[in-house]
């Protein structure tokens, strides 16, 4: 009976146990505990997601099972419960893997074409056969880029030289539908289609764009932006020059390799035209075109085409034109009249043997101007005197002059009380041995001007027995203003027997002194720039000083209180000496010989190895 008892109660046993094994094996799957799921289901603990930097994508990867088909996962931007369907059309989703040709079969999984800035939610389920297992949540979310960039930046081969086309590239096989092509101060932009092909190969070519201009190329997939890249079309690069220029005309003329057919001429605050105009069989055959009816003192652009593309430009300025106004005479009658010239005159010079031994300008003048009447070189005129004023006199210029000294004298030398010259002007000339540019000794004015412009002042103070007067000279007069601008212009040996000074005023004056775009080369260390100029305002912009030494100032007492100084420049062997600027200044690592090779002759072009960097103050040495 006992063994009875222990059978029935194994009996029990067994038959519990295996309606327990039963029970496991049965229950629904979706309500067990994830750590018990269906074989063939991942685990949401193994799932991880990583966002592309460049493209709203994400790559997602999952602790794979064995027995598995293939896995669908689903994206939305609102968050899923386990009652949201798959695929809900409300919820934004997007499903992967239900295509039976596109079907995920492994980790991990690229899943491509989201929406940008958009923060995700994801899920997962694994399928085999028949059998799905539930869903499995990913406990976090993730961010797809904020903005798109799938372009690659054009190389050079994808540049090509004066085709007017650009190859874009991009991912093979990402959605995209059309570029947009927008020219750098353009207002309307131009679409251009990509094919089916293009988009599997990733690539397209973007035409019929103009050389030397500049596009913003945006690809679009639908109206959604994928990424821009901006571009400058190169032209076809071949040799030209702008020789001849006038106030109103140059002649622009290129290589003979290339076959122009075309040109243009415009202002260069313009865009780059698209076309140009045609030349005549004999232009093309001349390889020049005559550029006239242009404006005088205007800076112009002129381009070549060859087959619809540009192949060169180049960018002039013309000369300056005669203003309106001014009573014009010859050279003769203006020397036999000197004394009865009145109002404004312009007297033209040409020819040769001409030389300056008048010193007062009538006090009926009220501007003079003595022009280089010879648009193809400078007019020779010898200096004895320097001119003053007896009167009230508004303006005195020189322009267009080979101007040298025959007496030991200045441009202006204004030595009476009477009288004033309230401007002074020189340009486009070249002035040699010059004791110095303006003198003033007495004056009715409290107030003169001096400009100088692209001019080249050789020898200054070389023929004297003691010092050079400099640029400016005023120390013997009280102005409350005097202004002082030098552009655009070299100096070179400019040395006295004893020291001097460049710019020199009486203590206490007011005004300005702008030195820009010049180059100072082969000074002495016993000179100073600068003299009882600590009232004045002074700028030394993108300046350049070589061979030799200088002292910016004579001493303390003459530092400008207002001192601005921007891109100031210096060879290697060059020194400022005693009163230094106290400001920053960049010393070239090179010497002067190094910088202008041909520069004891007076030749001051740029050697051929020097960086573009250095390559500053007066650019007309810079070829």
């Amino acid at each position: 009976m006992k063994n009875i008892k222990n059978i029935l109660r194994s009996g029990v046993c067994m038959l519990l146990a295996s309606l327990a094994v039963s029970s496991c094996t049965d229950k629904s799957d979706w309500d067990v505990d994830s750590s018990h799921s269906r074989p063939f289901g991942t685990d949401e603990n193994g799932i991880s997601l990583e966002s592309d930097a460049a493209v709203a994508r994400a790559i997602v990867t999952w602790s794979a099972t064995s027995s598995v088909d293939y896995y669908v996962i689903e994206v939305s931007p609102n968050q899923f419960t386990n009652e949201t369907p798959m695929g809900e059309e409300g919820n934004g989703s997007l499903v992967f893997g239900t295509d039976p040709a596109n079907r995920i079969k492994q980790s991990p999984y690229t899943m491509d074409n989201l929406n940008v800035n958009t923060t995700y939610y994801l899920r997962i389920k694994s399928v085999s056969g028949d059998k799905e297992s539930r869903w499995v949540i990913y406990k976090k979310t993730f961010k797809t880029v904020d903005k798109e960039s799938i372009l690659n930046v054009p190389s050079a081969e994808d540049l090509p030289e004066g085709e007017g086309k650009v190859h874009m590239s991009w991912e093979a096989g990402l959605a995209v539908t059309h570029f947009e092509i927008l020219e750098t101060g353009a207002s309307e932009a131009t679409t251009r289609s990509i094919s089916q092909a293009e988009v599997a190969l990733g690539q397209a070519w973007v035409e019929n764009l103009k050389s030397f201009s500049e596009y913003t190329i945006t690809i679009y997939n639908g109206t959604n932006p994928r990424g821009s890249q901006v571009v400058t079309i190169p032209g076809l690069e071949i040799a030209s020059e702008i020789t001849n220029i006038t106030a109103n005309s140059a002649i622009f003329s290129w290589e003979t390799r290339v076959n122009v057919d075309e040109y243009a001429c415009v202002l260069s605050t313009e865009g780059v035209p698209a076309s140009g105009t045609k030349l005549s069989p004999s232009e093309i055959a001349a390889h020049k075109v005559a550029i006239t009816g242009l404006a005088s003192s205007t800076e112009y652009t002129a381009y070549a085409f060859a087959n619809g593309s540009i192949c060169s430009r180049l960018t002039f300025t013309t000369k300056k034109g005669k203003p309106a106004g001014y009573t014009e005479m010859s050279w003769e009658d203006a020397m036999a009249n000197w004394d009865n010239l009145a109002g404004n005159v312009l007297i033209n010079l040409s020819g040769a043997g001409l030389k300056l031994e008048k010193e007062s300008v009538s006090a009926g003048v009220k501007n003079l101007i003595l022009w280089g009447d010879n648009q193809e070189e400078q007019v020779d005129l010898e200096v004895a005197k320097g001119l003053g004023a007896t009167g009230i006199c508004e303006k005195i210029e020189f322009h267009n002059l080979n101007l040298i000294d025959a007496g030991n004298t200045t441009l202006i030398y204004q030595n009476n009380a009477q009288g004033c010259v309230k401007l002074f002007e020189v340009s486009s000339s070249t002035i040699t041995n010059i004791r110095g540019i303006v003198r003033m000794n007495a004056s009715t004015s409290d107030a003169m001007t001096v400009k100088i412009d692209d001019c080249i002042i050789n020898g200054l103070g070389s023929q004297a027995t003691s010092n050079h007067y400099g640029l400016l000279l005023s120390d013997k007069v009280t102005l409350n203003a005097v202004n002082l601008v030098v552009t655009n212009t070299s100096l070179i040996a400019a040395k006295g027997t004893t020291a001097s000074q460049f710019i020199r005023t009486k203590s206490g004056q007011t005004g300005t002194v702008t030195i820009k775009d010049c180059t100072f080369y082969n000074m002495s260390s016993n000179d100073a720039l600068f003299r009882d100029t600590k009232t004045l305002d002074v700028t030394v912009t993108t300046t350049l000083f070589a061979q030799g030494g200088v002292r910016p100032f004579y001493n303390t007492a003459s530092v400008s209180a207002n001192l601005n100084v921007t891109g100031l420049y210096k060879s290697s062997d060059f020194a400022f000496s005693a009163t230094d600027w106290g400001k920053t200044y960049i010393d070239i690592p090179l010497t002067s010989d190094q910088l202008f090779p041909r520069g004891a002759n007076g030749d001051l072009t740029f050697g051929t190895d020097v960086p573009a960097e250095y390559r500053v103050g007066d650019q007309r040495w810079n070829k």
